[in-house]
């Protein structure tokens, strides 16, 4: 039997940095002492966690730094094992110099006929720096066991429905560049969401990144070179019709306790400012907008979600940095549009406390849609990130690329489509199973973010449907869930265990007073749980 969404076990993951990001080792803040400082460019051998069937493995080596510390490549050999038995291998001879700022080299495993199911990649760069031979495995970071990188190969492909697209809609480029962290090129998002088998991504990239010097992170840029930059380049990168980039940028604002928190804004022509927990200027911490202010001065067609909101950072952010979570008066701007409430993998408490305040935030009568996204900062595979500043590296499965995705009910995956279905709330968000709640009533059809209006106690029929595959886990439980906005109290309208592979089902329902539907599906899952969570239909009372 699967678990219920309320009862997932917490895991360490709750206790790690809300920091998804490749690690930046050269920066040593204001001492010249660093556990993990390296005469190197970092070097990391990444790949996306899952590739769609047909599509052939590609693994990425990313050079950062080497415009500091140049270097030679020599080869790369990368061999592929399944249950411990090696099953091929890979070698590429390269003689490269390399000493860009940032660049990536892809490896398509082409001489490899794998088989569905999960292989582990060793992969190994041979390279000279300063004239002196090395070899590293899957990384040059220090302080981290070399892990193999773990991919699954796709027997089917991702679950979904009909007039449904699924993208991540938290995503750090390499135009995040600061002192601990960094992105991957947006080339190689879009390679790696192609063979992920998504429909778009985000590029939400950290408002104090993006107003830096093109060329030092430590000096803004009154003439915005790296904003304006990116958007040409989102803008021809679409036209390629590929797949679909949403320009974006995670703002740095104040709550209302006056804390820092985090806003995911898409599609905005105009830049806003956020560098409250940049560190730029420090000890000053106060960010130079708040939640109502990017609501109230917002272009026309963009959208505004609020990011992991009730994420919890660690306590070094908090005290250093003034870094807050969203509260439930922070939900009261009816402008809002929605809410993260999925970060990484829904097994910890954060995602249950953010589902909390989603679900008190909607029985106020807020309409705030719900999103899912990964904060990846590259990281297609694994999470390498700084445990504590100049000290210590860690890395973990959560918060990579494409590990939790939204759901757009769009017509197409052009831009204005995709940013309208999320100003009409057509959202749901998922780590595997889909679904989709339809209510008919009186010849009329309506759907996931719609709002409707039926005399009291008029039966509406209830169309609910879902899928999942045994990559995420074929038995689910569903839960159907009724919010009474004058009781502001929500109540289990059906719920069924181990429904298998695909159902459709029929509810009948009399509603006597304001509320919602929304619906809830869960499984075991791939390597985290399963889990699907749709925005609601709104229900008015003539």
């Amino acid at each position: 039997m699967n678990l219920p969404l309320d009862h997932i076990s917490d895991n360490l993951f709750e206790t790690l940095p809300l920091l998804g990001l490749y690690a930046e080792t050269h920066f040593r803040f204001w001492i010249p002492f660093s556990r993990y400082f390296k005469r190197e460019p970092e070097l990391i051998f990444d790949a996306p966690w899952r590739v769609q069937p047909g599509q052939i493995p590609v693994i990425f080596l990313v050079i950062k730094d080497a415009h500091l510390y140049p270097i030679q490549l020599k080869s790369v050999d990368i061999e592929i094992y399944e249950n411990d038995q090696k099953i091929c291998s890979q070698t590429w001879q390269l003689n490269q110099q390399i000493s860009e700022r940032q660049t990536q080299i892809e490896f398509a495993l082409t001489d490899c006929n794998l088989p569905p199911g999960e292989i582990e990649v060793k992969p190994k760069l041979n390279y000279l720096v300063n004239g002196k031979q090395r070899q590293m495995e899957v990384d040059n970071y220090p302080q981290i066991t070399k892990k193999p990188l773990r991919i699954t190969i796709a027997g089917e492909m991702l679950p979904g429905l009909t007039g449904w697209l699924a993208g991540d809609t938290h995503l750090h480029s390499s135009l995040t560049n600061d002192q601990i962290e960094f992105g991957a090129s947006l080339e190689q998002l879009r390679r790696c969401a192609l063979s992920f088998g998504i429909d778009f991504v985000t590029a939400t990239d950290h408002s104090y990144d993006l107003d830096d010097h093109p060329d030092n992170y430590l000096k803004n840029d009154p003439d915005l070179v790296k904003w304006n930059e990116s958007r040409r380049k989102i803008t021809d990168m679409n036209a390629s019709n590929k797949l679909t980039i949403i320009p974006g940028e995670e703002i740095s604002v104040s709550n209302t306790q006056g804390a820092t928190v985090h806003f995911l804004h898409y599609n905005d022509p105009t830049y806003f400012p956020g560098n409250g927990d940049s560190g730029d200027d420090w000890p000053k911490i106060s960010s130079q907008l708040s939640i109502d202010d990017v609501l109230a001065q917002r272009s026309k067609n963009t959208v505004s979600v609020g990011a992991h909101s009730a994420y919890q950072f660690p306590w070094l952010p908090r005290v250093l940095l003034n870094r807050g979570s969203w509260k439930i008066d922070d939900h009261n701007n009816p402008e809002l549009d929605g809410v993260q409430i999925l970060c990484g993998t829904p097994a910890s408490s954060a995602f249950h406390a953010s589902r909390k305040l989603w679900i008190q935030a909607l029985l106020k009568g807020q309409h705030l849609a719900a999103y899912g996204g990964s904060d990846a900062h590259g990281n297609f595979n694994r999470n390498w990130h700084i445990k504590l500043p100049v000290w210590s590296l860690g890395i973990h499965e959560d918060q990579i690329f494409a590990q939790s995705r939204t759901l757009l009910r769009s017509g197409s995956t052009k831009i204005n489509d995709l940013i309208q279905a999320m100003k009409a709330r057509r959202t749901a968000l998922t780590t595997g199973p889909v679904g989709d709640l339809i209510v008919h009533t009186d010849g009329e059809q309506y759907g996931i973010g719609d709002t409707f209006k039926i005399n009291g106690n008029q039966e509406i029929n209830i169309k609910v449907s879902g899928l999942s595959t045994v990559e995420f886990g074929s038995e689910m439980d569903v839960t159907v869930y009724w919010g009474d906005l004058s009781q502001r109290q929500e109540t289990i309208l059906y719920h069924e265990v181990d429904l298998n592979f695909e159902f459709e089902l029929s509810i009948p329902f009399s509603p006597l007073t304001n509320g919602y539907l929304r619906l809830e599906i869960s499984s075991e899952g791939s390597r985290w749980p399963g889990v699907y969570l749709s925005s609601p239909i709104w229900i008015e009372i003539n």
